[in-house]
């Protein structure tokens, strides 16, 4: 395909992915497509548009927060209606990663006593009930122990928080009643429904105005309040969405309330009096509702999505379940058309965009609650106290309208699953334990080590002896210093310090007797790595000194050219499936080395060093959980000089590094051919990001050893720039290797040049087709990646007993394009792309 139609293509196909679908009765949809649709392009826009920002992490920013709380629960209430994993998954990430295994809420403090804190736990009811984690329950539980010493007025309704005392806020009632309500339902306390009751006929009380029939704001009992007129304590206007947080509240505890509680009758009146109200204020022109709803014609004020979107909510739940008469319906009806036809918006991506939301109001702290005051709060997009409503009315229309809870040919925008994905990364996170050591030193210099000698024995028993103490540090101190083999044991950290080099021998007899290892994705007995650890817990190397393994031409990297005989005897074994035991190497079979390789281990650290030429591969963890690489600097350009590859492991954290190499700066393994699928364990749960990469033949890359599998990678935020770097994202396998890869996504990658292709996937490797296992990539999704030069974007060869499928390259920017791609017996899409030629 000509270069020059990607974009066009990529428009067209966008139309296929929004799905129209066409409906027999035209009343029933809006611009073409019925309130189901709308509902489910909202969802989907807004999860794309957020990604993983809400989430919780150690260094970000994201706190416990209702309308997070909000717009999770509306992606539940949806998967109820027709069941999305997406939807589920990106809730649980909004939600779960707050809640930590013990059911403790990060961020959350009860001392605050803000009944907004209370609004996520609806979000936390329906994961329990969906989920059955117990975590749930239990931080479900710590919502429901503050209410039971929350402050109250003296005739016991919520204050709005502890900040705002004596004070009862429309807001307050959605926050904590429906809450409330559920969980006295689920777990048999029905004396909260009382309560319930209580709350919602007290702020009625207090703030209907049956002239105007709205209700006010906020009520101050104490009338101390600035905004608080001293006569009623009321606020001083009829704020929209304070009103159609009440009106929310009101619909949805009669979920809960039991038809025969004596509350129930109360709780519909104010019901119907929220609903009148919203009748006779609505819009007539537009459908829509007021940022200050009596006062539509005054100057300044302006139609806001927020409101209109939770009047309709109600009004259309209210039908559906029979709490107001069907003579609402056409408010209903109206109040949709007006914020599809005006307040929604399509972006060139095909993201739905909700527009005029107010993003913030409330009472005191300079909040006076004037009218100049609700229009100067700022007016944005994409509020999630709108979308979440919006989604929620949707819903409840189709149901109203009779028609099909089905999304019918609809095909979510293909930014959808990454956006979900990245989400998710968090429980990646959260599984990486950071090892952690006792605080006691030993120095080497103790046991005997000087500078400029040979160190071997020296470090060997500092390492013994930290070991045998239970663990701790065992100090490198500023000097050179020439040393062997380095096997480290659990709960020993090398830590070398500033100006501390560590010389290995380049001597192949120091690295007997023979190890278990890998070389090259296939288990044998060879010599040992320079550093190495087998089944070891809790271990590190770290420091700002430098690991120097001195190989060059003269001994270590000469032997690529010598190794073949002995590769090829080891590749026959693992064909015949020789017992690893027997597969013995050593002195004249020139198998080389890795450096740093962690086998069978858990809870690794490597940070901060800096690693001079290798023999082979730089840092290779094998079979191990639970690995950070952070903060490390590698520059070896010998033969194979891979930076870090991680083989068959799980839970990896890559970050801040900088690899300049003789190969690939990142290669993802999983074990070459039988011995791959022998042991079967796939590299999975791997997170790489904010990392330099300069020369090497792919920046990330995964294969080829790649027989037992890869999954869930992703690559953040990095930079890639040399005219030594061929590729950005590298896929190597073959019919012999084998091995499904799947799931990688990578995104805001910045790169100047590269001397190949941006992304390459090679099944053609080596020995090609002829084999009988079939590789596979599937779900690659490559996301705003900026390329100054490259030859071409693409360089992608399928072979017939292969699979490369739903691969796409997303909102990226490529310059100085110089050739077509090359694509064959593969699936690959570009979406919203700007392709540039060399001129």
């Amino acid at each position: 395909m000509p270069r020059r139609t990607y974009v066009f293509v990529a428009t067209c196909l966008a139309f296929i992915w929004l799905g129209c679908v066409c409906l027999p009765c035209p009343a029933a949809t809006f611009e073409g497509q019925p309130p189901l649709i709308w509902a489910a392009r909202m969802a989907d826009s807004q999860i794309i548009r957020m990604a993983d920002r809400p989430v919780w992490t150690w260094a970000g920013k994201a706190r416990w927060d209702y309308t997070t709380g909000l717009f999770a629960l509306a992606l539940l209430r949806f998967n109820e209606k027709v069941p999305n994993p997406l939807y589920v998954e990106y809730a649980e990430a909004l939600i779960g990663s707050f809640v930590d295994p013990n059911g403790r809420i990060r961020t959350y403090r009860l001392e605050d006593y803000n009944l907004d804190n209370i609004n996520p736990g609806k979000a936390l009811l329906a994961l329990w009930q969906l989920t059955g984690q117990q975590r749930y329950r239990k931080a479900a539980e710590s919502l429901r122990a503050q209410l039971l010493t929350h402050p109250r007025t003296s005739q016991g309704g919520f204050w709005h928080k502890q900040r705002y005392p004596h004070q009862m806020w429309l807001d307050g009632i959605y926050m904590a009643s429906p809450f409330y309500a559920e969980y006295g339902r689920l777990f048999g306390e029905h004396q909260v429904y009382d309560d319930v009751v209580k709350q919602i006929t007290l702020i009625s009380r207090h703030t209907y105005d049956p002239n105007k029939g709205l209700f006010y704001h906020g009520w101050d009992e104490s009338r101390q309040q600035d905004w608080a007129n001293k006569s009623t304590g009321t606020s001083a206007n009829f704020w929209g969405r304070g009103m159609g947080w009440f009106a929310m509240a009101c619909v949805d505890v009669l979920d809960f309330i039991p038809t025969d509680h004596p509350g129930r009758p109360k709780t519909l009146e104010v019901l119907e009096k929220v609903c009148q109200g919203i009748a006779r204020y609505q819009d007539p022109a537009s459908g829509l509702w007021y940022q200050v709803l009596d006062q539509g014609g005054r100057q300044g004020n302006y139609l806001e999505a927020s409101v209109s979107s939770m009047f309709v909510y109600t009004l259309a739940k209210a039908m559906n379940n029979g709490y107001i008469d069907r003579g609402y319906e056409s408010v209903a009806t109206k109040g949709f058309e007006g914020l599809v036809t005006r307040l929604v918006k399509v972006d060139p991506n095909g993201l739905v965009a909700l527009t005029q939301c107010c993003a913030v109001a409330g009472l005191g702290y300079g909040r006076d609650g004037s009218y100049q005051y609700y229009l100067s709060e700022p007016i944005v997009d994409n509020d999630r106290k709108a979308v979440g409503p919006f989604i929620l009315a949707g819903l409840q229309l189709q149901q109203l309208y009779g028609l099909p809870i089905e999304l019918g040919t609809y095909r979510p925008n293909p930014r959808l699953i990454p956006a979900v994905k990245w989400a998710t990364t968090y429980k990646i996170l959260e599984n990486l334990r950071t090892p952690v050591f006792p605080d006691t030193t030993f120095s080497i210099m103790d046991f005997g080590a000087e500078e400029g000698k040979d160190a071997s024995a020296a470090i060997a028993k500092a390492i013994e002896a930290c070991a045998a103490a239970g663990g701790g540090r065992v100090q490198i101190p500023p000097g050179t210093f020439i040393t062997g083999p380095i096997h480290l044991r659990s709960n020993v950290n090398l830590h070398l310090g500033k100006g501390a080099t560590l010389l290995f021998k380049t001597d192949p007899n120091a690295y007997l007797p023979q190890v278990l290892t890998r070389f090259e994705g296939m288990e044998c007995w060879n010599y040992s790595p320079l550093v190495y650890a087998y089944a070891q817990t809790n271990v590190a190397i770290t420091g700002d000194g430098t690991l120097d393994g001195q190989a060059s031409d003269r001994n270590w990297w000469s032997w690529k050219t010598s190794q073949s005989s002995a590769r090829r005897r080891l590749v026959q074994m693992v064909a015949d499936n020789v017992p690893v035991d027997k597969r013995r190497f050593g002195n004249g079979d020139n198998l080389r080395p890795p450096f740093i390789q962690f086998y069978r281990c858990e809870d690794v650290l490597i940070e901060g060093i800096h690693i001079r030429r290798s023999p082979m591969w730089n840092i290779n963890p094998v079979l191990c959980k639970n690995v950070v690489v952070r903060n490390v600097d590698v520059l070896s350009h010998g033969p194979n000089n891979d930076g870090c590859n991680p083989e068959s492991c799980r839970y990896v954290l890559i970050e801040g590094c900088t690899f300049d190499t003789g190969d690939d700066c990142i290669a993802i393994k999983s074990g070459r051919n039988n011995d791959g699928r022998r042991i079967g364990i796939p590299s999975q749960d791997i997170i790489i990001r904010r990392c330099t990469m300069k020369d090497g033949h792919g920046g990330v890359t995964i294969g080829s050893e790649i027989s037992g599998g890869c999954s869930n990678v992703f690559a953040d935020d990095c930079r890639m720039d040399s005219p030594n770097l061929d590729r950005v994202l590298r896929f190597k396998s073959n019919a012999v290797r084998g091995g499904i890869v799947e799931d990688i996504y990578i995104r805001r990658i910045s790169v100047g040049q590269v001397a190949d292709a941006v992304l390459q996937i090679d099944h053609a490797y080596e020995e090609g087709a002829n084999g009988a296992y079939q590789p596979i990539v599937k779900n690659v999704f490559m996301q705003e990646v900026q390329v100054q030069r490259t030859p071409r974007i693409l360089n992608v060869v399928g072979i017939p007993n292969g699979q490369i499928s739903n691969v796409w390259v997303i909102d990226s920017l490529f310059n100085q394009v110089r050739r077509p791609d090359i694509v064959r017996q593969a699936q690959v899409q570009l979406l919203d792309c700007t392709v540039k030629g060399k001129d």
